[in-house]
């Protein structure tokens, strides 16, 4: 017998996939269950890994069962949940990539039909094939192994080359289109600049690439799926990657207006984690909490990408969108698990080194723009400290008009700030392109950067009134 469990990050989506995978079951064959979003009234859309460890447990009576994903952190805390499962039961699992809804209307009426594992696993990621013909689509090909990526490997394959008209190149955005675009086809992938070829399934490798406006790029493909993977390519590259290039207007270089802004000084600096370097378990148990922390940031972003929609635009939630899709990199996990494994070290240590190198590798950069991209990555490395020590860290309650000062800041704090109690924002350091630059433009704040010791003789509390231009 096969049961399945549902997993998503909404508990009335789960439990509607739930109700309809049911009409699929007759009689005792298959049994189902759901875990689907978080006990947070206020936050409810996330996944729980206890919640589905305590789903897989209470169908193991099964020979198989199989866990049914939808996105993000659904998939990190389902591996997670197999984690904390005792090993009998552990063995049980299978995790499949089908889609959730026909896949586990297809899985249920599979299971109940007494097939085994193998048979309902195929016939789950298969869903779509019925669609597919009766939309005109060709069929769907089973996946194949395309994880050998070396150039050798390409000598016959397909390209396409497109030349780049964002007007900041493949940042992070259109980079996390790029990913998501190119997502899902039967065919092995290479992106190329100037013969330096990296994957399109990592946003980071992506970025450091370079790229450029008027840059030329050439996808290279090889696989069933090659000539669909290079058409949806091209596709991306005339929407400009999901930018609207209308919109980024060229800097006003027009005479500016002055004005004032008046409040009381509070300096601000994010929460100072400590670090040891020393495990308290082995490798795997620190890789386990490492994941837990990934997943909780995961559905933390979620959370910001939900609330930039609705305090400002879609242009400024891509921006947390793309922080998600910067996070959820295998690639990244896989360098992570091997550092836990050879240096014996703590998640935290494993965490800020990690992370930390990857700041500096965007701080070497010669692009401005892709330069100021360190501080989105140091503002997803703090965050999950913080869910490693169970000591989240939050933005400023600004009660009453406030100048803040600090070194830096992380655009989810911009994000979350009183627009109408922010008088102003002063960086000692800081990038006028920064996302958090962005967000204030947004909401009406006005962001000065790079003023260095300027304000080092204020204290908490003191007046100020700073006159700029407009």
């Amino acid at each position: 017998m096969v049961n399945l469990v549902i997993v998503s990050h909404s508990a009335q989506l789960g439990e509607g996939i739930g109700e309809l995978a049911r009409q699929m079951l007759r009689g005792d064959g298959c049994r189902l269950a759901i875990a689907a979003g978080i006990d947070d009234p206020d936050n409810p859309i996330g996944t729980d890994p206890i919640k589905v460890m305590d789903a897989i447990i209470s169908l193991a009576d099964a020979d198989a069962i199989l866990v049914l994903m939808d996105i993000g952190s659904a998939l990190m805390s389902a591996e997670t949940a197999i984690d904390l499962l005792e090993p009998e039961i552990a063995a049980k699992v299978h995790l499949c990539p089908a889609p959730l809804v026909e896949g586990a209307l297809a899985a249920a009426a599979s299971a109940a039909g007494g097939a085994g594992i193998d048979k309902v696993i195929f016939d789950a990621q298969t869903a779509l094939r019925a669609k597919r013909v009766q939309l005109g689509f060709a069929p769907q090909e089973m996946e194949v192994d395309d994880s050998s990526t070396e150039e050798s490997d390409f000598d016959d394959a397909q390209s396409i080359t497109v030349e780049i008209q964002n007007p900041n190149g493949l940042h992070v955005r259109p980079a996390a289109r790029l990913v998501e675009g190119l997502g899902g086809f039967n065919a092995a992938l290479l992106l190329e600049k100037d013969g330096k070829c990296v994957k399109p399934d990592s946003i980071n490798q992506i970025a450091l690439l370079k790229v450029r406006c008027h840059d030329r790029v050439r996808l290279i493909a090889k696989g069933p799926q090659a000539q669909e993977a290079l058409a949806a390519f091209r596709a991306l590259a005339e929407d400009n990657f999901g930018e609207c290039l209308a919109a980024m207007t060229p800097p006003d270089t027009r005479p500016r207006t002055p004005s004032t802004a008046s409040g009381q000084v509070l300096y601000y600096q994010p929460a100072a984690y400590s670090i040891t370097r020393t495990a308290n378990g082995r490798p795997e148990d620190e890789f386990r909490r490492l994941k837990i922390a990934i997943s909780r940031t995961l559905d933390d972003l979620a959370g910001l990408t939900a609330l930039a929609a609705e305090k400002y635009a879609d242009d400024i939630a891509a921006i947390f969108a793309g922080h998600q899709t910067l996070l959820d990199d295998p690639e990244l996990m896989k360098e992570l698990e091997q550092k836990l494994r050879t240096q014996k070290c703590s998640a935290e240590w494993a965490w800020q080194q990690t992370m930390s190198a990857l700041s500096q590798q965007y701080q070497a950069l010669d692009d401005a723009y892709l330069q100021a991209r360190y501080i989105d990555v140091d503002d997803i490395l703090h965050r999950t400290l913080g869910h490693l020590l169970d000591a989240a860290d939050g933005a400023p309650a600004l009660l009453h008009r406030t100048i803040l000062i600090a070194d830096d800041i992380y655009p989810s704090v911009v994000l979350q700030l009183n627009a109408e109690n922010t008088a102003a924002i002063c960086l000692r350091q800081g990038s006028p392109l920064a996302h958090g630059a962005l967000i204030a433009k947004q909401a009406g704040i006005p962001w000065h950067c790079q003023q260095g010791q300027a304000f080092d003789t204020l204290r908490n509390g003191d007046p100020l009134t700073l006159n700029f231009s407009l």
